[in-house]
């Protein structure tokens, strides 16, 4: 940074942009919330303006350099010019002081001679001839000069305060000049760093959100493999169980609970398929999947219609996947593990009851050993 004659600080055209006469704007600068969810694409397309706008800005500057090229050499103009004012108001200085002595001796002449003073009583008074004559041209002179010089005096004041008004002015324009380039800078230089600020966190956001859809594509993708592979097993149980499957699946377990006391001097009707929130739930041989209504034991339920005529019941369920009426194979998911109704939910599980030909309940627990091995 450089510092004017004036004691104000000129900036180099690489830090300022001018304004002054262009009647430039610069852009708004729109800051996008930090909460806001937003899509790939719209944080693209964002990028996209912020990149254009930060352009635009580029392009302003280097059309403000040429006018600020401009303007620093109408500053050094100006300054050639106080200069020039200066030496300027230094002679009329001088010319003001040498009327003044001359003006001075014209008062001291006319108090000790008196207002009447002229050549031709100066010659007469005289003893000398020659100095008397030598006085009488010197007088002559002096009146001659009093109203030239009484003018001079008149018209050299007159520039001098002409020539500091004009320096005054002149200041004044630079100050001014050096002040609009110093708030022209600052609010560009404002604006490029929150577009900066801005773009930096729209890229954060970019690589984020590909991060979390790349995320998503490989959970699905491992969702994908985990369902293939349950199929598949479902389909190889399926095999090994004479085409049937077990009702949930891996990890599981069950043991003999038929009859097993119950509250209120029930027993326990069927067996309990423990197994970890959210598993598939399965059908265990092809038949029509039928939605039954929420109950304050069973929770969300259904019964299972197999093409064998007898009715499977699945009970305390957290949802069902296949819609009521809906036909199902063996092995396909009609549901997920939970633990509505009657059920701790440190302990979800599948409440399974075996109704042969849609009769009375008979102990689940062989044909489960059978078909989860």
């Amino acid at each position: 940074m450089t510092r004017s004659r004036l004691g104000g600080a000129v900036r180099r055209p690489w830090v300022l942009v001018v304004v002054l006469s262009l009647g430039l704007v610069l852009p708004m600068v729109t800051v996008l919330p930090g909460a806001e969810a937003q899509s790939l694409q719209e944080i693209r397309s964002r990028l996209e303006e912020v990149r254009a706008e930060k352009e635009r800005i580029e392009d302003r500057l280097e059309e403000n350099q040429a006018a600020l090229e401009e303007l620093l050499g109408r500053m050094a103009a100006l300054e050639d010019e106080r200069d020039a004012l200066r030496e300027q108001m230094a002679r009329h200085r001088e010319e003001i002081a040498e009327i003044d002595a001359v003006m001075s001796f014209r008062v001291r002449e006319t108090f000790k001679h008196g207002a009447s003073l002229d050549p031709l009583s100066v010659l007469l008074a005289g003893e000398d001839p020659a100095g008397a004559l030598a006085r009488a041209t010197t007088v002559q002179r002096v009146i001659g000069g009093d109203r030239v010089r009484s003018e001079d005096l008149v018209a050299a004041r007159t520039r001098a305060r002409a020539t500091a008004e004009l320096f005054e002015q002149r200041s004044a324009e630079l100050a001014e000049a050096e002040q609009r380039f110093e708030e022209a800078g600052a609010a560009l230089q404002e604006d490029l760093q929150a577009l900066q600020r801005l773009e930096s966190s729209l890229t954060e956001r970019e690589r984020a959100e590909l991060a979390r859809i790349e995320r998503e594509r490989r959970e699905r993708e491992a969702r994908e493999r985990a369902r293939r592979q349950a199929a598949a097993a479902a389909q190889r149980a399926v095999a090994s169980g004479g085409g049937m499957a077990c009702p949930l699946d891996q990890p599981r377990h069950f043991i003999d609970s038929w009859g097993h006391p119950r509250s209120g001097g029930r027993s326990h009707r069927g067996t309990d398929i423990m197994g970890p929130h959210g598993i598939p739930v399965r059908a265990i041989t092809s038949g029509t999947w039928h939605h039954q209504r929420f109950g304050r034991s069973a929770g969300i339920w259904g019964i299972l219609r197999g093409d064998n005529g007898d009715h499977y019941w699945y009970m305390h369920l957290s949802s069902h996947t296949v819609p009521s009426g809906a036909r199902v194979s063996a092995g396909q998911q009609i549901g997920t593990n939970g633990s509505t109704g009657n059920a701790s939910p440190s302990a979800p599980h599948v409440h399974f009851e075996v109704h042969p030909g849609g009769g009375s309940a008979v102990n689940p627990y062989p044909l489960l050993r059978r078909v989860c091995g």
